[in-house]
């Protein structure tokens, strides 16, 4: 039987990487990086895979570690899909859940977005896992949308950011506007 968390995080790395021309990092070589960066070197972005209603894992450890070891700006991709249940059972093959999969919304924030979102959530942990926190896509939703109480929660200025979205499924958060027109200028529409 397959791992449909692996699958699902490798199918959405592979969409990223395809919409923003990215490349994947040498992991052997770096290790403790995002799982993306730019073909300039410019930026990284780590990817964060789920169904709309469950929300994109930010371990503790990983976050934490990208602060401290990676100078270059970083992102957190938060690419969402449909399936909300059942996904070992409803898609019995990986090539069937292959053909399932769709991005239904993806999402591109700062670290510092990420990083904030993590420091004033409530955390979770279980004995297999690092603690974490989630990220519903509502909540991603209300942070582009600049929703006053999801930026209360974030505890930052919506004013220091920018918002664009080049794809109605795709949303982009630059903190001033940092690298907003070299990644709007790589995205590749065609894709999707």
């Amino acid at each position: 039987m397959y791992h449909a968390t692996k699958i699902v995080g490798d199918f959405f790395e592979q969409e990223v990487i395809r919409l923003f021309g990215l490349v994947r990092t040498d992991v052997d070589s770096l290790a403790g990086v995002p799982d993306l960066i730019a073909k300039d070197n410019s930026f990284f972005v780590e990817v964060k895979a789920s169904a709309y209603n469950n929300g994109g894992v930010i371990n503790r450890r990983q976050l934490y570690r990208f602060d401290k070891n990676i100078d270059l700006r970083r992102f957190y991709a938060f690419a969402y899909h449909s399936i909300s249940r059942h996904m070992q059972r409803d898609y019995p093959t990986e090539e069937e859940l292959k053909n399932a999969l769709g991005l239904r919304s993806l999402f591109l924030f700062p670290f510092s977005i990420v990083k904030a979102h993590f420091e004033r959530s409530k955390k979770r942990k279980t004995p297999k896992h690092d603690t974490f926190v989630q990220l519903r896509e509502h909540l991603a939703q209300a942070i582009f949308q600049k929703e006053k109480t999801a930026w209360r929660h974030l505890g930052l200025a919506s004013a220091d950011y920018r918002m664009a979205q080049p794809h109605e499924r795709v949303h982009l958060v630059t903190r001033a506007g940092h690298l907003e027109q070299e990644i709007l200028d790589s995205f590749n529409s065609e894709f999707l």
